[in-house]
C-alpha cells in the first residue's frame, strides 16, 4: 500500500500551485526499457494519475544512477514496502519510479505521474459516497475505473475502538441493503465481506495504538 507517500505528494503539488501538466513523453526512459500501461482513469484523492509498468536490463544501482543524472538536483530516494522509490517533483507535476530487483540482470517496477488538481477537484470531498463513520478521518481515496471493473479504495482513521466501529458498519451497511457474506477476526484485526447485487465491499479493520484503521474496498463484478 502506497497511501501515505502519495498523499504527501498530492499536498506538495497543491502547495506549489503548479498549473501545467506532464505526460509520458516527459518521462526519461532508460535504454531497452520495456514499458506497458497498468491502468486507466485512476484517481488518488481526486487527483488524476497515470501508471505504467516497466522492465529493464539493469540492476537497481544502475536504475538509481540513471534517474539521479536525468533529474539532476530534483530527485529524492527512499524505500517503502519493499520498493526502492525515486521521486522527482517540478513546477508541472510529480514523477515517481518504484523499482525492485527481478534477477541478476533485470529490474522491474512502476512509473507514476501525478498532475496537480484543478479547482473543481479540490472542492470534492474525500470519501464521498462511501460509508464513513461519524468522526472518522479520510486519509486517502482512490478510484480505478476501466472497461472491465470499477473500483474504490478508501483508507480512514477512527477514534472509536475496533468492535464499536465494526458494529457501526454492520448496522449501516445492512440498512443500505448490503449482505454480510463473511466475517473473520483476529486479536487486533477484523474483515467484513459484503455483497449487494453486482457490487462487493470489504471492510478491513485494524487496531493500532489508540486508533482504528479502516480500509474500504468496493468494486463491481
Amino acid at each position: 500500500m502506497k497511501i501515505i507517500p502519495l498523499l504527501l505528494i498530492t499536498v506538495l503539488l497543491a502547495a506549489n500551485g503548479a498549473q501545467a501538466e506532464c505526460d509520458y513523453d516527459d518521462f526519461p526512459l532508460m535504454p531497452d526499457m520495456l514499458v506497458a500501461t497498468i491502468g486507466s482513469n485512476i484517481q488518488w484523492n481526486h487527483t488524476p494519475m497515470a501508471g505504467r509498468s516497466f522492465r529493464v536490463p539493469a540492476n537497481l544501482a544502475t536504475v538509481k544512477d540513471f534517474y539521479a543524472k536525468a533529474w539532476a538536483d530534483e530527485v529524492d530516494f527512499s524505500a517503502f514496502n519493499g520498493w526502492e522509490q525515486i521521486l522527482h517533483i517540478n513546477q508541472q507535476c510529480m514523477m515517481m519510479i518504484q523499482v525492485k530487483r527481478q534477477n541478476e540482470r533485470f529490474s522491474f517496477g512502476q512509473m507514476v505521474i501525478t498532475n496537480p488538481p484543478g479547482s473543481a477537484v479540490a472542492a470534492q470531498v474525500l470519501g464521498d459516497g462511501m460509508p464513513v463513520p461519524p468522526g472518522a478521518h479520510v486519509v486517502s481515496d482512490m478510484r480505478s475505473d476501466d472497461d472491465i471493473r470499477q473500483g474504490r479504495l478508501v483508507l480512514l482513521l477512527n477514534e472509536e475502538d475496533m468492535h464499536t466501529t465494526a458494529r457501526w458498519y454492520e448496522t449501516d451497511l445492512k440498512q443500505q441493503g448490503w449482505t454480510l457474506d463473511q466475517r473473520s477476526q483476529q486479536t487486533n484485526g477484523m474483515v467484513l465481506s459484503y455483497s449487494r447485487g453486482r457490487e462487493l465491499m470489504t471492510v478491513g479493520l485494524l487496531r493500532h495504538q489508540d486508533k482504528t484503521q479502516i480500509l474500504l474496498n468496493r468494486m463491481d463484478r
